[in-house]
């Protein structure tokens, strides 16, 4: 977590530094290995013309090998006060003649290769030393034979000279990287610099301030700078839509409100209890107007889009809300004298949703017409497969009622918009509801008349949720 929460500069140096490292360590590795290797070989040079200056002193004297060591030989080896030379001359057959017997031997593996000189590292006296060797012949006028050199030199200096050059390649590694450290240190500030711009411009913003970011930034962020202006978009929408619905609400309030004062001010002074019984009465059916507006204002801000952010969808049985709603209904139907009725599947119907909005959507569109039709009417909610899709299933409610004038078939789903302002319990937000409710679906409210041209036909359409 907290490396997810460290500054973008510090992460981007951490991603920086880490193969930097890697990269310096693998080279300091070859460093090195090539500095040994250039060590063994300026010293190797030397072992050899050791070797060599003493094959040249050997001589084969009434058949024996004998040897005079120059001081020479060994004197060019000795430019280091830290190291020690060692030699040892034998014959082929390892027969030891002078020198220093206990020498490490020339290794098996190497012994084929003796016609040329080779070297190898061993161990002596408990010091790593580094060994020149190489076979000659000598002769007589009647015999002829053969015999190894070995040279062998402590490799303190070799060491000591390795070391040197890898510190040096090190202290240059690791300065460029810190180099390279500050410069993107340095360089990634200036680059954020636009940011803080922008967020310095964004902190001087008022709450209400919405406007789309018009800074100019670098394109690694312009599509995050879009998002923003996209969500503040979004948000100055969802506000003025907020700001219009609370000033209708307040608007739609004021008169029911102000109806009920006046009734509860009458009550309080009229003395006869037969009007008295009349003011109350008016005032209880202005109380269940004024809680059904309140009901339906409710219902609009929690089926419009910013009244459901973040609330996902899922698998829901239309069939069985629809018949639920339908019968739940019934009641209300038998008062107003109206014969309500479902039609279509008696199975389930599942559809991906929000099983409370659905609720809403079919209560207001039963209530809708329970509303507007006359006492002898009928209304019928049918649930029927598309014709012709099997993909799809529609809501339908129809009613034989007065239906709806094509004046105002543009405007019933707008809020707050009646048909008419009669004795009609409505408060003009049912359907805007059910349209809400319909688009958060991804679907649209239709309107239709039938074919005896009496009444309203609602319908909406829904995807059947594949799968089990």
């Amino acid at each position: 977590m907290k490396w997810r929460n460290a500054s973008l500069r510090r992460r981007l140096l951490i991603w920086l530094l880490i193969p930097l490292l890697l990269i310096s360590s693998l080279m300091l590795f070859e460093v090195r290995s090539n500095a040994v290797h250039s060590a063994n070989q300026a010293f190797d040079r030397a072992l050899l013309s050791s070797a060599l200056a003493i094959a040249d002193r050997v001589v084969l004297i009434g058949g024996q090998i004998e040897v005079d060591v120059p001081y020479v030989a060994l004197e060019m080896l000795t430019s280091s006060a830290q190291d020690r030379v060692f030699y040892q001359v034998s014959t082929a057959q390892g027969e030891f003649i002078t020198g220093y017997e206990e020498l490490p031997p020339v290794p098996e593996k190497l012994m084929p290769l003796l016609e040329e000189p080779v070297f190898y590292d061993a161990e002596y006296n408990g010091e790593r030393v580094r060994i020149g060797a190489l076979s000659r012949y000598v002769a007589s006028a009647r015999m002829a034979t053969r015999f190894h050199v070995l040279v062998a030199e402590t490799t303190g200096t070799r060491e000591s000279l390795s070391e040197d050059i890898l510190a040096r390649a090190a202290v240059r590694q690791f300065g460029l990287i810190l180099i390279a450290a500050l410069i993107v240190w340095f360089g990634i500030g200036q680059g954020l610099k636009p940011l803080a711009r922008l967020e310095e411009a964004l902190n001087r913003r008022s709450p209400s301030d919405l406007r789309p970011i018009l800074h100019d930034v670098p394109t690694e962020v312009r599509h995050l700078v879009g998002a923003i202006n996209h969500l503040l978009k979004r948000l100055e929408n969802t506000l003025s839509t907020m700001q219009r619905f609370t000033a209708d609400a307040a608007h739609q309030l004021r008169t029911p409100l102000a109806a009920l004062r006046t009734q509860a001010e009458l009550g309080l002074r009229e003395k006869d209890p037969e009007k008295l019984h009349d003011v109350m009465e008016k005032l209880a059916a202005s109380t269940r107007q004024t809680s059904h507006l309140a009901n339906q204002l409710l219902a609009s801000a929690r089926s419009a889009p910013e009244g459901l952010a973040g609330r996902p969808f899922v698998r829901i049985d239309l069939g069985e809300i629809t018949r639920a709603v339908t019968g739940s209904k019934v009641p209300e139907a038998l008062e107003r004298g109206i014969d309500l009725g479902y039609e279509g599947i008696d199975g389930a119907a599942p559809i991906m949703g929000d099983a409370t909005l659905i609720e809403e959507l079919l209560k207001n569109l039963i209530h809708n017409a329970l509303t507007y039709c006359p006492e002898g009417s009928s209304v019928t909610v049918r649930l029927i497969p598309e014709a012709g899709n099997n993909a799809f299933i529609k809501l339908v409610v129809e009613d034989d009622g007065p239906g709806i004038a094509l004046e105002h078939r543009k405007h019933v789903f707008e809020r707050f918009y009646r048909v008419s302002d009669g004795g009609e319990d409505g408060c003009g937000l049912g359907l805007s509801i059910v349209r809400e409710i319909a688009l958060r679906h991804d679907t649209r409210i239709g309107l239709d008349e039938p074919e005896n041209h009496s009444g309203a036909i609602f319908s909406v359409r829904f995807r059947l949720a594949s799968g089990q």
